[in-house]
């Protein structure tokens, strides 16, 4: 069982990234300790943090991975950081990451691989993989990603954790590094629901107050999503008898028409991650602590080789491209808004991720997790029951925004009604 909040105290914290973070690569850098300073009082009084590095924090370098940005002092904390400071958090340091957020492992120039602390050779996934690995060590009580096609779900996943990506717009970005602007999130990754669903309202995220359903929630199971790898198979079948038999109704299979042409072409990523990173970069630092622009981090070289096909791609602007990926964006929504009316489903289910990263490579984790991103509705991703010898297995819930309290209800029934 892991470790109370109690027991996870700054020093506990401390000294556990001193003893083995070495296997790991979670920690970039700890916090100032900050030992005669007292946490605020608030729902998150003397709660130990870790932040992934593409988050201000203020006296910190936000380095997004990249030795270019070693030194990029911000100006003030992330609107979310001051949310949370004021709650009680106490930061106990900033994760490693995929640089850049462009990976769905987390390999970075300063900080190497993240690894899967239940196999070491493999990857913890990404892009918040540091956050996600600092969590299941007891570094931290909680940490704090950023999601933009499944980089909070898809480590919780790997990492036998709770991820919750907000739906698009619910949480500020003030403060954060960009990689999408349209489709960008920022969400806790934590050991429980109530855990996640504690730091979800205390960076400002609401639940709207909903009347009783007059019957169970309808979800559909989305085969399609599910690939062919027994243990995730087996691992959702287990998540779904128990939704049953909390009285769930189970729409098995459901199909979205023409998915994989709604999910073809250009990628997002590609459209915004140039212009928006070099705004960023403009407006973000203290003078002369960060890099000009994108631009002068590819001149110079001082970034992770495997992204320089990646950076150079992206600095050719195509005028219009985001708007004709937006649009697909919208037809995919409304496919998807169509498909769930027609069979009265409440959200969908299907596994966070279709493979198991079994190596250091960036793994084919599957679409599923950019409907989340696409539609901008909220997401979960959820431990599967497992065996102890087992790898962890994600399963994420999907659900239309403003659903929120339906989505924690599910999730909870999903975990087995596990606490704090």
């Amino acid at each position: 069982m892991p470790d109370p909040a109690s027991r996870l105290d700054p020093a506990t914290c401390r000294a556990r990234i001193a003893a083995e973070d070495h296997r790991w690569n979670a920690m970039l850098v700890l916090a100032p300790d900050d030992g005669d300073r007292r946490p605020a009082a608030g729902p998150l009084h003397g709660l130990t943090l870790a932040v992934k590095d593409n988050i201000d924090v203020a006296g910190m370098a936000t380095t997004s991975g990249c030795r270019a940005m070693a030194g990029a002092m911000p100006r003030a904390n992330a609107a979310v950081m001051d949310r949370l400071l004021a709650a009680g958090a106490v930061v106990i340091g900033k994760t490693n990451l995929s640089e850049f957020s462009f990976e769905v492992r987390s390999r970075s120039s300063l900080g190497g691989d993240v690894r899967c602390p239940f196999a070491p050779d493999a990857s913890a996934g990404g892009s918040s993989g540091g956050s996600a690995v600092a969590v299941a060590r007891g570094f931290a009580w909680a940490a704090i990603g950023t999601d933009t096609g499944g980089s909070i779900r898809i480590p919780a996943a790997c990492n036998g954790l709770v991820g919750l990506r907000p739906a698009h717009g619910m949480l500020p970005l003030g403060g954060v590094a960009p990689l999408a602007p349209s489709t960008d999130t920022i969400g806790p990754i934590a050991r429980t629901v109530a855990d996640a669903e504690r730091l979800y309202r205390a960076m400002g995220g609401t639940i709207a107050a909903t009347a009783i359903p007059a019957a169970p929630p309808r979800l559909g199971v989305l085969r399609q999503a599910f690939g062919d790898d027994p243990r995730i198979v087996a691992a959702c079948e287990r998540t779904l008898h128990r939704l049953a038999q909390a009285g769930m109704e189970l729409v098995d299979p459901f199909t979205i028409p023409d998915i994989e042409a709604l999910l073809a072409g250009p990628h997002i990523v590609d459209a915004e991650f140039a212009a928006a990173f070099d705004d960023y970069l403009a407006r973000n630092f203290l003078p002369g602590t960060a890099p000009a622009n994108l631009a002068a981090i590819l001149a110079g070289g001082d970034f992770l080789p495997d992204h320089r096909k990646a950076i150079t791609e992206r600095l050719v602007r195509k005028p219009g491209e985001a708007a004709a990926i937006l649009e697909r964006h919208g037809e995919l929504t409304a496919t998807l808004v169509q498909a769930m009316a027609a069979h009265r489903l409440d959200g969908l289910v299907h596994p966070t991720m279709r493979v198991i990263p079994e190596g250091l490579g960036n793994p084919s984790g599957g679409w599923a997790p950019e409907l989340a991103a696409r539609t901008g509705w909220p997401a979960i991703s959820v431990p599967a029951p497992t065996a102890p010898d087992e790898r962890p297995v994600g399963v994420e819930l999907l659900v239309p925004a403003g659903r929120e309290g339906l989505l924690f209800d599910l999730a909870r029934t999903m975990e087995g009604g596990a606490g704090t």
